[in-house]
C-alpha cells in the first residue's frame, strides 16, 4: 500500500441540510385572513356611516329601540313590522310608505338585533323577543287605542303572536307574504354557523363582505322574483345585513322560528281579528301554498288577496294592493262596529 495513501477508515455521513418548514405559507394566510378582518371593519364603519338612524330611539325595559314615525296624526295607527335580515328603513324608502301616509299614522320599529335596535351577539332573537319588545314600545308611544299591525314575512308571525298575546290591543291585521307555519326547509343549515366560535369569527369579521355580497344577490333575487331587485334596496341590504349583531339575530330567529310557528298554530282558530292576508303566486321564500293559503283558511276572520304576479316583497312590488288591504281591514273593523250588538239571552 503506497504510503500516501489515507488509511480506510469508516463512511461518515454526509450533513443534510435542514428542510425548511412551511411557514411562509401560513404566514400569508394569517396575513389575509388579518387584512380581510381590518377591511371588514372598515368598509362596515363606512356603511354604518352612510345609513344613520332615521328615527328617534327608544329607551325601553328590553334595550334602546330605533323607530321611525311618519303617516298622518291622528289617523288610525299601523305599526309595519319588517321581516328576518330586514329594517325599519325598508318601509320609508319602498314605495309603500308614502301611499299608506295619507291613510294612517305609521309606526316602523327596528326589531331587535336589526338595523338600530341592537342586541348583544348570543343573545336570543326570538318571536317572544319581539312580542315582549313591540309591548314596551306601544306603552312607550302611549297611543290611545288599538293598532293595526302590517306583518312582512316574519314580521307576520311577530304579529301574529301578539295577537294572539294581547289581542285588546290589536284592531286589525294585515299580513304580507306571511310565514306562519313550521313548513319543511324553513331552517337553513347555515344558521348554525355562529354557534361554531372559530366559524362565527371567520364569517362574521373576515368572510361578511364577500358572502354578504353574494347572499344579498341570490336572496334579493328569491325575494323579488319575479320583479328586478331595486338598486336602493340592495345597497341599503348591503349596509345593515353584514353587521355582525344583525347576522347572529338572523340566525337565532331562523334556528327558532320553526318551533314557535308550532306553539303558535293553536291559537291562530281563536284568534277574532279582522285580518286581511295577502300573498304572492311567485312567493319563493314563504310560498303561500305553505303558509298564506292555510293561514287565511285558519283565522276565523280573514280575508285573501290573492296576486298572480306577485313575489315576496309585495310592499315593494304592489303598494296599491297593500294600501288597499290596509283599507279592507279597517272596513271590517268598522263593519263590525255598526253591527248591533246581540240581545242579552232572558235568565
Amino acid at each position: 500500500m503506497d504510503s500516501d495513501t489515507p488509511p480506510l477508515t469508516p463512511e461518515m455521513p454526509i450533513p443534510q441540510t435542514p428542510t425548511p418548514e412551511p411557514r411562509r405559507p401560513l404566514l400569508l394566510v394569517f396575513l389575509a385572513l388579518g387584512l380581510g378582518a381590518v377591511v371588514t371593519r372598515v368598509r362596515i364603519r363606512r356603511s354604518e356611516g352612510r345609513y344613520p338612524p332615521h328615527g328617534r330611539v327608544l329607551d325601553l325595559a328590553d334595550g334602546p329601540t330605533h323607530v321611525i314615525e311618519g303617516g298622518t296624526p291622528g289617523a288610525p295607527p299601523a305599526v309595519l313590522i319588517h321581516g328576518s335580515d330586514g329594517v325599519a328603513l325598508d318601509w320609508p324608502v319602498s314605495p309603500l310608505w308614502d301611499e299608506l301616509a295619507p291613510e294612517a299614522r305609521l309606526i316602523a320599529p327596528d326589531r331587535p338585533g336589526h338595523g338600530h335596535t341592537p342586541a348583544r351577539p348570543g343573545s336570543p332573537v326570538t318571536v317572544e323577543v319581539n312580542v315582549r319588545r313591540l309591548r314596551q314600545l306601544l306603552d312607550a308611544l302611549d297611543l290611545p287605542g288599538p293598532v293595526t299591525l302590517l306583518g312582512h314575512s316574519y314580521g307576520a308571525a311577530v304579529a301574529l303572536a301578539f295577537a294572539a298575546a294581547y289581542p285588546e290591543r290589536v284592531r286589525a291585521l294585515v299580513l304580507v307574504s306571511p310565514t306562519a307555519f313550521p313548513a319543511r326547509g324553513l331552517t337553513r343549515p347555515l344558521a348554525y354557523v355562529p354557534l361554531i366560535p372559530v366559524l362565527e369569527t371567520l364569517l362574521t369579521r373576515v368572510l361578511l363582505l364577500p358572502l354578504g355580497r353574494m347572499v344579498a344577490w341570490l336572496e334579493g333575487g328569491r325575494a323579488f322574483h319575479p320583479a328586478p331587485i331595486p338598486p336602493e334596496w340592495h345597497a341599503m341590504m348591503l349596509a345593515f345585513s353584514r353587521r355582525r349583531g344583525q347576522v347572529h339575530a338572523l340566525a337565532w330567529e331562523n334556528r327558532t322560528l320553526a318551533r314557535e310557528l308550532a306553539r303558535l298554530l293553536p291559537a291562530y282558530p281563536g284568534l277574532r281579528v279582522p285580518s286581511v292576508v295577502v300573498a304572492g303566486a311567485h312567493d319563493r321564500l314563504a310560498p303561500a301554498g305553505a303558509h298564506a293559503l292555510p293561514l287565511a283558511r285558519t283565522l276565523p276572520r280573514a280575508a285573501l288577496r290573492w296576486l298572480p304576479d306577485g313575489g315576496h316583497q309585495l310592499h315593494w312590488t304592489h303598494p296599491a294592493e297593500v294600501v288597499q288591504a290596509v283599507r279592507d281591514a279597517q272596513e271590517m273593523c268598522q263593519a263590525e262596529a255598526d253591527l248591533p250588538l246581540a240581545p242579552r239571552a232572558r235568565r
